[in-house]
C-alpha cells in the first residue's frame, strides 16, 4: 500500500515541532495571529500561495509546503464533519460567554455536554469516539468555568471532574493536571490561600509547560493572598520563564494577552502594593480585546479597586461608573466579589462622586 502524503496542515505542524518552535514564535515569523495559525495547523484554512511561501521560508521546508499547497483538497469524511461542526460551535459558545450572562450560555452548553458524551459512547469508529470525547471535555471544562461565573462552585467542580474523565477517554491527560488549576481558582475566590497553593502545586507536576505556567500563576496568587511576597514573586518569575517555552494552552482563558502581567497586578493588589497594581492594569486593560467583555469587566474592576486603595477614590468611582452596564451584562459572580469590596469602601469613605454610584451598585448586587 502506498503511503499517504501529509496535508499542508500536518506538515506545518510536524516541521514546527521538529524545529522546536512554539506557536507564538512561528506566528511571529509568518506574521499570522496565534489563533489563525492554530486554524491553519488544524486544516481549517485552505493555504494560498502567499501563505505557503511564508511558511516555506520560516520552516525551511525545501519546497515541500509549496507542493502541498498546490495539492487538491481531500474530501472531508462525514465523521470529521461532525467534529468540525461541534468545534466551530464551541467557538461561538465562547464568544457568547465573553458578553452574555453565564446562565444564558449554560442553557445551551449543558445539553451539548450531554449530547457529545452520549455520541462518544455510541460511536462505532475509534477515531470518531476519541474526537468526540475530547470535544466533550472541552465543552465540560468551559461549562465548569461558566458555572463558577454563575455562582455555583459545586456545579463548576462537577463539570471539571467530568471534563477530566472525558479527556482521559480521548487520550488527553493534560486536562487532569489543568483541573487542579481550576480548583485553585475556586479556592482563590473563596479566600483560601493554603488550598489555592496546594492545588496549584498539584497542577505544577504536569509535564506540560503551559499547565505548569498556569499553575505557577495560581500559586503566586495564593501566596499573595497569604501576604507571602517572596514566594509570590518567585512563582511569578517561574511562570514567566515557563511561558516563554509553552505553546498555546488548550484550556483556560484566551482573552488576556499577557497572563503574567495581569496576575502580577492582581497579586500586588493583594500584597498591598496598590499603586503598582493600578499602574500595570492601566497598561494592560487596553490590550484586552473589546469583544472580551467579561475579562475587561473583571480586570477593569480590579483596576478601579487598586486606584481606590492607592488613595484615588474619586478616579476609581469614575472607572466603576463606566463599568456598570458591563457588570449588569456579564452577571459574573466573581466580579460581584470585587464589587462588594468596592461598595464597602464607598460606604466607609462616602466620596462625593460615590453617593449615586453606591445606590446603583446595591441594585446590581441585590437584584432578584
Amino acid at each position: 500500500m502506498s503511503q499517504v502524503s501529509p496535508t499542508f496542515a500536518q506538515e506545518v505542524r510536524r516541521l514546527r515541532t521538529e524545529r522546536g518552535l512554539t506557536l507564538t514564535r512561528l506566528a511571529e515569523l509568518v506574521r499570522y495571529s496565534k489563533s489563525y495559525l492554530s486554524k491553519i495547523e488544524n486544516g481549517q484554512v485552505r493555504p494560498t500561495q502567499e501563505m505557503a511561501q511564508a511558511f516555506e521560508d520560516a520552516l525551511q521546508a525545501d519546497g515541500r509546503l509549496m507542493a502541498l499547497a498546490d495539492a487538491p483538497a481531500r474530501p472531508i469524511p462525514a465523521d470529521d464533519t461532525v467534529l468540525l461542526t461541534y468545534d466551530a460551535m464551541f467557538g461561538n459558545v465562547r464568544m457568547l460567554g465573553h458578553r452574555s450572562s453565564p446562565e444564558s450560555v449554560l442553557v445551551s452548553l449543558r445539553p451539548q455536554v450531554e449530547t457529545l458524551s452520549t455520541m462518544a459512547r455510541s460511536a462505532d469508529h475509534p477515531g470518531l469516539s476519541q474526537g468526540l470525547w475530547l470535544l466533550a471535555a472541552k465543552y465540560a471544562e468551559y461549562a465548569g468555568w461558566m458555572e463558577q461565573e454563575n455562582g455555583d462552585d459545586a456545579a463548576g467542580a462537577e463539570f471539571t471532574r467530568r471534563a477530566v474523565r472525558y479527556a482521559t477517554k480521548g487520550g488527553d491527560r493534560e486536562l487532569e493536571a489543568f483541573a487542579q488549576v481550576r480548583l485553585a481558582e475556586f479556592a482563590l475566590y473563596r479566600g483560601d490561600a493554603k488550598l489555592t497553593v496546594h492545588h496549584a502545586r498539584q497542577a505544577g507536576r504536569s509535564r506540560s509547560p503551559a499547565v505548569q505556567a498556569a499553575a505557577a500563576l495560581r500559586e503566586a496568587q495564593g501566596f499573595a493572598l497569604a501576604g507571602a511576597a517572596k514566594y509570590c514573586e518567585e512563582a511569578l518569575e517561574r511562570s514567566s520563564r515557563l511561558q516563554q517555552k509553552a505553546g498555546e494552552a488548550r484550556y483556560g482563558t484566551t482573552s488576556v494577552p499577557d497572563q503574567v502581567a495581569i496576575t502580577t497586578a492582581w497579586s500586588f493588589h493583594d500584597l498591598g502594593r496598590y499603586a503598582e497594581a493600578a499602574s500595570i492594569l492601566d497598561l494592560q486593560l487596553p490590550l484586552i480585546a473589546p469583544v472580551a467583555l467579561r475579562a475587561r469587566t473583571r480586570f477593569g474592576l480590579r483596576r478601579a479597586l487598586a486606584h481606590a486603595m492607592a488613595g484615588d477614590l474619586e478616579h476609581a468611582c469614575e472607572l466603576v461608573a463606566d463599568l456598570l452596564d458591563h457588570i449588569r451584562q456579564v452577571q459574573s459572580a466573581t466580579v460581584h466579589i470585587d464589587l462588594t469590596v468596592f461598595s464597602s469602601l464607598l460606604a466607609r469613605h462616602r466620596p462625593l462622586a460615590g453617593r449615586e454610584l453606591l445606590g446603583e451598585i446595591s441594585e446590581i448586587l441585590f437584584a432578584g
